[in-house]
């Protein structure tokens, strides 16, 4: 049965999504899957590889790294901050979302900040969206250590999932952002 709801940040949430991941237990491919975070104020961001650092090759090493708040994420990705463009493009996430501490809060939210100044370079593997992600987390004092095994967002979402799935909001579905006063709220509607 399909539902849809919102979730309301008040500074003292932070979030992974998982896109591609279409359940809990599913599985994506590696290349199906990317890493996106929600901020303490809701709003969505992330790391992306666009263009060339002048190394690239075949195995995606070399791209420039690209931090994405919600104006550069409705330019280049509507799917992901939009639910009728989601729906559209059937791109359906998976989410953990944690409360935290106002400490933990501004951690995570400087991480990015100071991604942004200074993104280097993005590549498949290592220094990818799920190892940024990552190092917020880490940089927050959420997670103890870095992605086990391959740095995929997969490995990420189970890592978290394991140290702090208990106090986790857990869902699937289309997601999208709508902007208010001091933040941002997050809506998914669920098929």
């Amino acid at each position: 049965m399909a539902r849809s709801y919102i979730v309301h940040f008040a500074g003292d949430q932070v979030g992974l999504i998982v896109r591609g991941k279409t359940s809990h237990t599913h599985e994506p491919g590696v290349m199906e899957q990317h890493a996106d975070v929600i901020l303490p104020d809701g709003s969505p961001m992330g790391f992306f590889g666009e263009g060339n650092d002048g190394s690239f090759n075949k195995s995606g090493m070399g791209m420039h790294g690209m931090v994405y708040d919600y104006s550069e994420l409705l330019k280049h990705r509507p799917y992901y901050i939009d639910c009728a463009t989601a729906k559209g493009y059937n791109v359906i996430s998976t989410f953990l979302i944690f409360y935290v501490g106002g400490a933990e809060a501004k951690k995570f939210s400087d991480y990015w900040a100071n991604l942004d100044k200074s993104p280097g370079s993005f590549n498949i593997l290592g220094g990818n969206c799920s190892t940024r992600a990552s190092g917020a987390f880490q940089a927050a004092g959420i997670l103890s250590g870095g992605i086990p095994g391959l740095d995929t967002p997969n490995n990420l979402y189970l890592q978290l999932y394991r140290e702090k799935g208990k106090t986790a909001r857990i869902d699937s579905g289309y997601i999208g952002f709508s902007p208010r006063t001091g933040g941002f709220d997050l809506l998914v509607d669920v098929p």
